[in-house]
């Protein structure tokens, strides 16, 4: 039985990659996903504006507060305790979204009007602090917003949570809506290579082709956001996506794609332990970052007998023999030259895509004098995007 990582229910079927960053105004299609009523109306329909009234203000601080007042009132008025326990899990995973949205934008936007972190959690306010901390007991995960939030579970293509207005706003979908497209290409790449691991009788060949073309088609898409995507409407939108500004937690981002760390595992996972063993580290060390239910699945290939899938391995500590069970490395040194070269070009394509990720998360975070501000220099790019490139993967 192929091993699989689970879809998600919101992933793209419709949208390719000549889609995003056409620079329309407002060409989103809504079909309303509301799980939380009032209160996901307001994300939805309202925030936006709240956002853009904040940043005119002249008093954006009596602004910021108002919006807490007003979000405190909203939460008040339903039961939304016993909602969040009764919704059936898709529902949930929107209504999750819905909160974390609210909670960092409320941070976010005391950040903007310099307030004290005291006046900062008076803002968020109890009430959307506790359904948080509700949606945490049913589904643990991180206490900011996550990759999860913002990519996996965010109903993007008909109708999404997005800060920004206008051009902006729909730039801010774009991004988001590539996010899924490149998701949806590295799942097929995956079941790909789960199948050639996992399956006896197995066509190594046309598992690898497939691999590589899906890889190909990720990297097409990351192609698009180097080449289309608007460095100023970009800045609009790319604040509330950064490290939240009053608490030691990173924001979301796409090198907490589980995904992309399970293509890495299958494909070239003892090489890249040999070589760049600081990619596993900072996997475990980072692993409540990432969606909960993808990263624990590729853990457990990589630590199948052990209690707790978050406990670092002995293999990571030079104890114990690297798992190559959890990887394609078995089948390829069974196959015939062709299988062998198959397999060479998916690294290929692999470092490709790593490199064009590399690329573009430098053009519009780093140059021209974007400097990222409250981020550690090993959580730079550089440090995470290039520990994961073999040395051996142009030759």
């Amino acid at each position: 039985m192929v091993a699989s990582i689970s879809r998600s229910a919101q992933e793209p079927k419709h949208y390719c990659a000549q889609d995003i960053f056409s620079h329309a105004t407002d060409s989103i299609d809504r079909q309303r996903k509301r799980p939380l009523g009032r209160l996901s109306n307001f994300v939805v329909d309202e925030l936006p504006q709240s956002v853009a009234e904040i940043k005119c203000s002249e008093r954006p601080d009596e602004a910021v507060r108002a919006l807490g007042r007003g979000i405190s009132a909203i939460v008040a008025d339903s039961d939304y305790d016993a909602l969040l326990r009764r919704l059936p899990q898709s529902d949930f995973e929107i209504a999750k979204t819905d909160i974390q949205y609210l909670t960092n934008c409320a941070y976010h936007m005391s950040s903007f009007a310099g307030l004290h972190r005291r006046h900062a959690e008076l803002t968020v306010g109890k009430e959307l602090n506790r359904l948080a901390q509700l949606t945490r007991e049913r589904q643990p995960g991180i206490d900011v917003l996550s990759y999860e939030d913002m990519i996996l579970t965010n109903p993007v293509q008909n109708d999404p949570r997005v800060y920004c207005l206008g051009e902006a706003g729909v730039e801010e979908r774009d991004f988001c809506l590539g996010h899924q497209l490149i998701e949806r290409e590295l799942q097929s790449a995956i079941d790909a290579l789960l199948e050639l691991r996992d399956l006896a009788d197995a066509d190594a060949r046309q598992c690898l082709s497939l691999c590589a073309e899906r890889l190909e088609a990720a990297n097409h898409i990351l192609v698009r956001f180097y080449e289309h995507l608007s460095p100023d409407l970009f800045g609009q939108f790319r604040v509330f996506y950064g490290k939240n500004p009053y608490k030691d937690r990173l924001g979301p981002s796409g090198r907490f794609s589980a995904r992309i760390v399970a293509v890495s595992v299958l494909l070239i996972g003892e090489e890249l332990f040999l070589q760049k063993p600081q990619f596993y580290r900072d996997v475990y060390r980072l692993s409540e970052y990432y969606p909960q239910a993808y990263i624990r699945a590729v853990l457990r290939w990589l630590s199948p007998d052990k209690g707790s899938v978050w406990l670092k391995p002995g293999w990571l500590e030079g104890e114990a023999e690297f798992p190559r069970f959890a990887t394609v490395s078995p089948v390829i040194e069974h196959g015939n030259g062709e299988i062998q070269r198959l397999r060479a070009s998916c690294v290929r394509a692999l470092d490709r895509f790593t490199r064009m990720h590399h690329t573009t998360a430098l053009k519009y975070t780093v140059q021209p004098g974007r400097p990222i501000v409250g981020v550690e220099a090993s959580e730079s790019v550089d440090a995470v995007l290039l520990q994961r490139l073999l040395r051996t993967a142009r030759q």
